[in-house]
């Protein structure tokens, strides 16, 4: 007796546990869970509706549009109870859809059926009858999905127990145990789409090698049997994550159970090429397969999207070879971060991980609906148009526009929500019909905004940088600058040294002929040749006469000896030459000492160098936090009560004053403020905003999604001179812009400006002149400020926002211009210079009568004294002319 209750309690324990594993208890609300709530083709749109109490089917009958042709109603379903519906599917071209599911609530069964159209029927709530077909030999399976082939007869059910065909026009259910057709009996169907003569399916098997991962994806190609339309495995694939990356030390331990993280998605274009996006890897495959021998799932490429989860959760192939991709970022812990749809010309540009998408939905003027969520979970095709599923089961239908439009949301209220054609931006341009965007013009081509087809080519030499709207002159880009480097002191900053250089040097060209020395060498030429005359006469010529008149010229050069003191008459000869240097260095001087200060002077053409100034210059950085000198205590106060008017140029945009808003930041509170000017002319966007304060942060909102090709930034102040201090007025600009690429939504631009003060020692006199200005220094980097075409395609902003922020630098410029030589010191130094050369040359010939002379006489006794002879006859003669006189 003890035997047969423990008996009968083991097995209600047993049954117990089997209640529990086998209840299935789904989630009604989660339009994430299990399996394709919508499907789509040219005719209608089905939507199941789980939460509703009996379940509902959304049905959208084409045009999808909302116009009075378009019909849409609520189909309920004729046994509702206690039913969950996976995943709704449709054919290509029918009238009808499937659906299939699992009963729940203690109940256990499957179901596969379908809804077919009676277009006799008077509305559309009665149009659809359904036909169900059940089967019970298998418990609750946590991966099942469906699919129908493109005639739209028969529907395909795929579980790891079990598989179907469902025969829709005889009504006839074909049910076998999986393990009958998968390569391998751990299979887990998470995909599928069927073509005409063969489909591809993805999920999971349990990895046969010990490694970590203990469930590896896999994807099957299968071709359908023509006799029993059961399938066959042909081929399959198996991605290997890349060694040492995050994919690789993933575990997917819990796979064998249902969630969403593990979603994936396939989709097959006409020409046999195949999308299998795994989410989970955040990865989308591109296969291709020869429709004529279907034999081989060919890899192609693949694209992975950086480090989370979310891309490839949904894939569908739109008409053109063009391909639909939902890229959701998840983090690794599966929490959302954004969602969104890329287009991809797959056809033309190819797919990889560098390939460009041709537009990104939404995007800053394909803008979501308000009612609409920003978590997308499906995206599916007709495939002329695309239907997008958020999780609170709101639907955006996407129709295809033709060349030169591009779908526009229109947030009706209604649902599904669709949109209209509307004509491409100013700037962009649609060569293709279809649901994607317009794109940006290329670089020299532009689109005033009645050329929404083709881009025209711009003038040459304007500026037309990606997506322009016009041709712009490169003058609207000109940057003004106020401030240049502050000179240099010269090498040379001892007026001794540089008078020297200048009397003594000789060059070529301008130089030759401004030196001092050459033509002190000319007259010194002429003497020598005067000095050979004199010896002819001696020598060569003896008549008294010619005696007369040598003797007559010694006492003329006699008495212009300035080195001799009279006493050589060959020294008045030099005399000349030296006359002639020092004439040079008294004009250099006079000349030299005008060139002060340098902004009152031109270039020294009296001196070989034309940049030589009688001025040496000092530049440093001062602390504002130390105390200024009385001197310079009013230059501060001017600069400081400047007012700056900030001007701000949009370049190559059709952007008006009408969607301006302007704020500045009073303290931690930004408050309204107003322009002074504000008009774009020839697609120059130009404003003119008062500044409240020196420094202050501007910002600038831009409501509108025109394109930008460039920016200019300037400040302007007006100037004011007071005695010996004069403001300079301020009047500068500068220019942002590359050919390449366009102006960003995000401009966020830092401008630090800096007081330069400028003192000039006066020449005479002890008060100084001082000049201020502020000079700018953009901290951004420019590169922040544009983006390329691809950048520009993933961008989401709805509006630009300019926020400029105005500091001073905590620091200020100090240059000092002082004369290198005042009056009284060039005075002196040419009285010295003076002094200096008729030495040295007195100095020579000194030397000449202490050295070279006594060795003359030494060496030649019999002219020394003739010489005497002729010497003193030479002084006779000389006095008595003296006596003459």
């Amino acid at each position: 007796m003890a035997n047969i209750i423990q008996l009968v309690f083991c097995y209600l324990i047993l049954l117990f546990i089997y209640k529990i594993n086998s209840t299935f208890t789904p989630n009604i609300v989660d339009y994430n869970a299990y399996g394709l709530k919508i499907a789509m083709n040219e005719y209608l749109l089905v939507q199941v509706q789980n939460d509703n109490n009996p379940t509902t089917f959304l049905v959208q009958l084409a045009p999808y549009n909302n116009t009075l042709t378009s019909v849409q109603c609520i189909v309920t379903f004729s046994d509702p109870t206690d039913h969950y519906i996976y995943s709704v599917a449709v054919g290509k071209n029918q009238q009808q859809f499937f659906f299939a599911g699992e009963l729940f609530n203690d109940k256990n069964g499957t179901f596969i059926g379908v809804a077919k159209y009676n277009a006799s029927a008077l509305s559309c709530d009665t149009q659809f009858s359904f036909v169900v077909q059940y089967f019970y030999n298998y418990q609750h399976q946590e991966h099942f999905i469906i699919d129908v082939e493109p005639s739209g007869r028969f529907a395909y059910g795929f579980a790891k127990e079990f598989m179907f065909t469902f025969d829709s026009l005889n009504t006839l259910l074909n049910v076998w145990n999986a393990n009958e057709t998968w390569l391998d009996h751990s299979f887990m169907p998470h995909a599928v789409d069927i073509n005409d003569n063969f489909g591809v399916i993805a999920g999971f098997i349990r990895n046969p090698i010990q490694t970590i991962a203990v469930y590896i994806p896999i994807v099957y190609l299968f071709n359908l049997n023509s006799s029993n339309y059961r399938l066959f495995i042909i081929n399959y694939y198996r991605p290997v994550a890349t060694p040492n990356t995050w994919q690789d030390l993933l575990t997917n331990s819990d796979a064998d159970t249902y969630s969403a993280k593990y979603d994936m998605s396939v989709s097959i274009n006409e020409v046999g090429n195949v999308l299998v996006g795994m989410q989970f890897i955040n990865r989308v495959f591109l296969f291709s397969v020869n429709k004529t021998n279907i034999d081989q799932l060919d890899f192609v490429s693949r694209y992975t999207n950086g480090r989370s989860l979310g891309n490839g959760k949904s894939v569908t192939w739109l008409e053109n070879g063009i391909a639909a991709i939902l890229v959701n970022t998840y983090s690794l812990t599966y929490q959302w971060s954004s969602s969104q749809i890329y287009f991809y010309d797959i056809q033309t540009n190819g797919y990889n991980s560098n390939t460009t998408p041709l537009s990104v939905f939404p995007n800053y003027h394909q803008i979501l609906p308000l009612s609409f969520s920003s978590i997308f979970l499906r995206v599916i095709s007709s495939p002329s148009s695309l239907a997008l599923l958020d999780d609170q089961g709101n639907i955006l239908i996407m129709n295809p526009t033709p060349r030169g439009y591009f779908p526009a949301v229109q947030d009706t209220g209604t649902a599904p929500t669709f949109t209209k054609a509307q004509s491409c931006l100013a700037g962009t341009y649609k060569n293709q019909s279809g649901v994607h965007d317009c794109i940006l013009c290329p670089s020299n081509t532009k689109n005033p905004g009645n050329s929404s087809i083709q881009c025209l080519p711009c003038l040459t030499g304007s500026f037309c940088p990606l997506g322009s709207v016009t041709d712009i002159s490169v003058s609207a880009l000109a940057t003004k600058m106020q401030v240049i480097a502050y000179p240099t002191s010269p090498e040379s900053i001892i007026f001794d040294e540089i008078l020297i250089q200048n009397m003594f040097h000789i060059g070529s060209g301008h130089c030759l002929l401004v030196s001092p020395l050459f033509w002190s060498l000319i007259v010194a030429s002429f003497a020598i040749l005067i000095i050979i005359l004199m010896g002819i006469l001696k020598i060569s010529i003896n008549h008294p006469r010619s005696r007369k008149i040598r003797h007559h010229l010694k006492y003329i050069f006699r008495h212009t000896d300035l080195i001799g003191e009279g006493e050589l008459w060959v020294g008045g000869l030099v005399s000349f030459a030296v006359v002639v240097l020092v004439s040079f260095a008294y004009s250099f001087s006079n000349r030299y000492f005008h060139q002060y200060p340098i902004e009152t002077t031109t270039d020294s053409y009296f001196a070989c160098d034309p940049s030589l100034r009688n001025a040496k210059f000092q530049t440093n950085l001062q602390s504002l936090s130390i105390r200024v000198t009385v001197a310079e205590q009013k230059m501060f106060e001017l600069l400081n009560n400047q007012t700056f008017n900030l001007n701000v140029d949009f370049v190559n945009t059709l952007v008006g004053c009408d969607v301006i808003s302007l704020q500045a930041l009073y303290g931690t509170k930004w408050s309204t403020i107003r322009w002074s000017t504000c008009g774009n002319v020839n697609s120059v966007l130009s404003l003119s905003i008062p500044l409240p304060y020196q420094q202050t942060s501007v910002q600038i909102l831009l409501a509108n999604t025109q394109i930008i090709g460039a920016l200019r930034i300037g400040l302007s102040g007006a100037g004011h001179e007071d005695a010996n201090y004069n403001l300079k007025e301020l009047n500068f600009s500068q220019s942002f812009f590359k050919y390449n690429e366009v102006l960003a939504q995000n401009l966020p631009i830092s401008l630090d400006i800096t007081k330069v003060i400028n003192e000039t020692v006066a020449m005479v006199g002890e008060e100084s002149d001082f000049t201020g200005i502020f000079i700018p220094t953009f901290t951004t980097d420019s590169n922040s400020l544009f983006l390329t075409q691809d950048q520009y395609v993933h961008s989401t902003a709805i509006s630009t926002t300019l926020t400029i922020i105005l500091v001073e630098t905590p620091y200020y410029v100090k240059n000092l211009q002082q004369p290198i030589a005042k009056l009284s010191e060039i005075i002196f130094h040419n009285i010295l210079f003076t002094i200096v050369c008729l030495e040295i040359f007195g100095l020579i010939f000194l030397l000449y009568k202490l050295i070279c002379k006594p060795l003359y006489n030494l060496c030649f006794p019999k002219h020394s004294v003739k010489d005497k002879k002729n010497k003193h006859h030479d002084i006779e003669l000389t006095n008595d002319r003296i006596n003459v006189f």
